[in-house]
């Protein structure tokens, strides 16, 4: 996409919801706030970075799960945060990434940016618009937080309970940008004043990983030819694309009414792909495609492989965008493709 088109996909209007962002002429507000509604929005522009810091030097206990304490009933509780963790440069979160910035926009359009400080920490006591259609579901049965009168007036969430303050989010440092795939609640799943700080799912030795965006390259070099699948190629997939393209069952988890509708808004954000493996997976009857069935195609033209193109700068990714073509990690792959994507 060339970089004038992007700009103009980008242009925004102040509208009574607060600030409303278009791309491919789509308005983002509430009648879309769902994972897909959201799923290729871009992320907010206008806005100062930064904007929502919380006051603190907050230098302490990177990658703690800041939400045990600054909540109304924790230790810290004269220091409520509405949302708050650590990131990192890479997904093993082996090095804290100061000056990067993480964007949230709420239900009623309102953009959060926090930018992390020496620690990597970021958080703020920013409030974060309420769901008035949130349901709650963390692994279990899904709880509707509003309901419907007998003449099928809608009787909105609590805007009180931190379940339905819910937020899309992306995460950004210079060129690279990452979504976050689903709308996720402040609360947890039974608890209406609980505050999960990023933390909580994004932790190094976590499915998840910790929370990243950088440009840094996933091994300290790579040879310049005879690449090994085990050894140089597939650590930059699970560094990249875990935890997204996995086995087994990857629904977006329902987080409004939407959701639970019928068809629903939940995406299946591996979009039938296993990263992780080279032939593919079946889990649960659930089957994937693996890196060779995106990668064995393209070997007389590599930049053409989905695997590269997909997650290049200012391109269309749902995961967002993880390097440039000048990068390591995607010289590397492209050398395995050009040298026949062999599984070694």
């Amino acid at each position: 996409m060339k970089k004038g088109i992007f700009i103009v996909l980008l242009f925004c209007l102040l509208s009574a919801g607060g600030l409303m962002y278009h791309a491919v002429g789509e308005e983002y507000g509430a009648s879309n706030f769902s994972a897909e509604g959201r799923k290729l929005q871009p992320a907010p522009e206008g806005h100062i970075p930064g904007k929502d810091n919380g006051a603190g030097t907050g230098t302490h206990n990177a990658g703690e799960d800041c939400g045990i304490c600054h909540r109304p009933d924790g230790k810290a509780s004269n220091h409520i945060f509405t949302i708050s963790g650590t990131l990192y440069e890479d997904r093993a979160a082996r090095k804290i990434l100061k000056g990067a910035e993480v964007i949230l926009q709420d239900v009623n359009g309102n953009v959060i940016s926090m930018t992390s400080n020496e620690a990597g920490n970021f958080w703020t006591y920013t409030p974060i618009g309420s769901n008035p259609r949130a349901v709650a579901n963390h692994g279990g049965p899904t709880i509707k937080l509003y309901s419907y009168d007998a003449n099928g007036n809608l009787i909105p969430a609590d805007p009180a309970d931190s379940r339905t303050w819910q937020y899309k989010a992306w995460v950004r440092n210079g060129d690279r940008i990452i979504r976050m795939v689903t709308i996720a609640p402040v609360g947890g799943a039974t608890d209406p004043a609980s505050r999960m700080s990023c933390n909580m799912h994004h932790a190094g030795l976590g499915s998840r990983g910790g929370l990243w965006v950088s440009s840094k390259n996933t091994l300290p070099s790579y040879p310049s030819a005879n690449l090994s699948f085990r050894k140089h190629i597939l650590p930059i997939f699970k560094n990249k694309c875990v935890p997204c393209h996995i086995p087994g069952s990857t629904m977006t988890r329902p987080a409004t009414e939407s959701d639970i509708a019928s068809p629903s808004t939940s995406v299946d954000y591996s979009k039938g792909l296993d990263l992780t493996s080279y032939a593919g997976s079946t889990v649960s009857d659930i089957t994937k495609k693996g890196v060779r069935d995106l990668a064995s195609p393209y070997q007389s033209n590599p930049d053409s492989s989905p695997i590269l193109s997909m997650p290049v700068s200012l391109a269309v990714h749902p995961g967002g965008q993880f390097w440039t073509t000048t990068d390591a990690d995607y010289k590397a792959v492209r050398q395995w493709i050009a040298e026949g994507t062999q599984n070694n």
